[in-house]
């Protein structure tokens, strides 16, 4: 009895982590898991805004341990190391974030290429995940949209912790 507990457990988690990250899961056919954390993903004049409907984004993703703020927060950083790897020399990126439609500003946020890294590296890398950008061609025209094949971050098991602390001292400028 023990042992159908800890799977019953296990398989939990998993579709948890899945349904925070938007990865489909191979492993548990009779599971849905295909739900992305809405947000809306713009690039212009050098900067990035993550833009989510949500006004309240200290709840929990899905039920799972991650706040929606922990999982933007991660947003940003996959992206930025996706771009900086296609542009070494990139330096930074800096995000806007808003919550609430874009009515409630949380804050101007400059990731480096090196932090950017630094996260990849620490937290590894899982499966790429589509991502949509709406790029600006300023006075050329209406922004183009444009999916991604961006890995996320490995933000599971006891790297959960590590990434909600972390992202409580990673402050907006």
């Amino acid at each position: 009895m023990r042992g159908v507990k800890q799977l019953s457990l296990s398989s939990f988690t998993i579709i948890t982590l899945s349904w925070v990250f938007g990865t489909s899961i191979h492993r548990i056919p009779e599971a849905i898991a295909q739900t992305q954390v809405p947000m809306r993903l713009q690039h212009a004049e050098g900067t990035y805004t993550l833009t989510v409907s949500e006004t309240n984004t200290t709840k929990s993703a899905y039920g799972g341990q991650l706040r929606l703020y922990d999982v933007h927060i991660a947003k940003m950083f996959e992206v930025t190391y996706a771009d900086c790897q296609e542009i070494p020399k990139a330096g930074f990126r800096i995000w806007e974030y808003y919550a609430g439609n874009g009515r409630i500003s949380m804050g101007s946020f400059r990731i480096t290429c090196q932090l950017a890294s630094d996260i990849a590296n620490t937290y590894g890398l899982g499966k790429p995940e589509r991502t949509a950008i709406e790029y600006s061609q300023e006075e050329a025209g209406p922004p183009i949209s444009r999916t991604r094949s961006i890995p996320i971050l490995d933000i599971s098991g006891n790297k959960i912790q590590r990434w909600t602390n972390f992202v409580q001292r990673f402050r907006p400028q």
